[in-house]
């Protein structure tokens, strides 16, 4: 079972391993998780928040859930970082980071990471690591460190860009919803208290008539961010999933870097007079 909007290509690589005998149901972290268990149901895999719409899950319900049927939970914890959230202090049994982003944080190197208790990671290493030959590179492992020790600096002005943006597009006439925890309500809003220590600064947000020519205008307008479907580096990004035919969800994602906030404002108002020509 995944919970959210799940890393495009990891529902295909769920959607490959129908194939083996593996299916998987797709739900949002707010709905009844065990009104969708199945008997076989042996994974629970989570990204909250996840990575368009920053959507938001309750851990220690899914994992008080998943531990009375004997159920593992994985999350995917890219946008927080370990800095921002602990997943397993919440119960959730593995971890999973893209180094690629935050963690690399110069989007110059490309690796992941897999953390919990020694007797599932002795298990994987032996079973799936070792057999699929997913190591990395002396070179690879040498920047990923590098980028551990600016994490917590780097992150602390990703979080105050990040708020401060999610801010002004929240109260921009051209802007009918913005996309980040720190603007949670209901119940999202509880679970970022209490599971997030910090924002970083992936969010999205949709236009007023967010069409694709409204949209391509947009982005075609920036001129301090570039596009580009990474995140977590320097750079501020910009990229919209809603495609030329209007399939794809009408949004536009935003990865505000470290640039100067004011710069990045000024970039974002191109965007937006470029809107009305």
């Amino acid at each position: 079972m995944r919970i959210n909007q799940i890393y495009g290509p990891a529902v295909e690589l769920l959607d490959q391993m129908a194939r083996y005998g593996v299916s998987h149901d797709g739900i949002s972290g707010d709905q009844d998780i065990g009104a969708h268990l199945r008997p076989e149901t042996r994974l629970i895999y989570i990204e909250s928040p996840s990575s368009l719409r920053m959507e938001l899950a309750d851990l220690e319900a899914i994992a008080r859930i998943a531990r009375k049927h004997g159920i593992l939970t994985l999350i995917d914890n890219t946008w927080a970082t370990p800095l921002f959230q602990k997943p397993i202090t919440h119960g959730v049994d593995l971890v999973v980071h893209s180094l690629s982003k935050y963690i690399g944080g110069h989007s110059d190197v490309v690796g992941g990471a897999v953390i919990g208790n020694a007797e599932v990671i002795d298990r994987l290493f032996a079973n799936g690591h070792q057999l699929l030959g997913a190591a990395l590179s002396p070179h690879s492992a040498s920047l990923i460190l590098r980028g551990l020790r600016t994490l917590p600096v780097r992150m602390a002005e990703h979080l105050r860009n990040g708020q401060a943006i999610a801010a002004f597009l929240d109260a921009h006439p051209q802007v009918a919803a913005v996309y980040h925890p720190s603007l949670a309500q209901g119940p999202a809003a509880e679970w970022a208290a209490r599971q997030l220590k910090g924002h970083s600064g992936l969010l999205s947000f949709a236009l007023h008539d967010p069409s694709y020519p409204r949209v391509e205008r947009f982005i075609n307008a920036l001129q301090l961010m570039r596009i580009g479907v990474s995140w977590g580096g320097y750079e501020s990004l910009a990229l919209s999933p809603l495609r030329p035919d209007g399939s794809g969800q009408p949004l536009i994602r935003l990865a505000i870097g470290l640039e100067d906030i004011d710069e990045i404002i000024a970039d974002l108002e191109r965007g937006f007079t470029a809107l009305d020509h």
